[in-house]
């Protein structure tokens, strides 16, 4: 699997280190991956992006992301 990885501000005050695949399928593996984690959300579309998030920390998230 390849990607990239960026950090993003959220309005929400919190900081997301965010995992950039190619296929939504990558998304899925990687979220079910975390397990344990606490979810925020599940994979879905949101801003034109298929995403998932886990919180690591009360400031850090981790995101999965693919473009649609």
């Amino acid at each position: 699997m390849e990607g990239k990885i960026f950090i993003e501000e959220g309005k929400d005050g919190l900081g997301y280190i965010v995992f950039d695949v190619r296929q939504r399928k990558d998304v899925n593996g990687l979220t079910l991956d975390m397990i344990g984690m606490d979810v925020l959300y599940e994979p879905r579309i949101v801003s034109g992006r298929y995403e998932s998030c886990v919180i690591c920390s009360e400031k850090i998230g981790i995101k999965i992301v693919a473009a649609l």
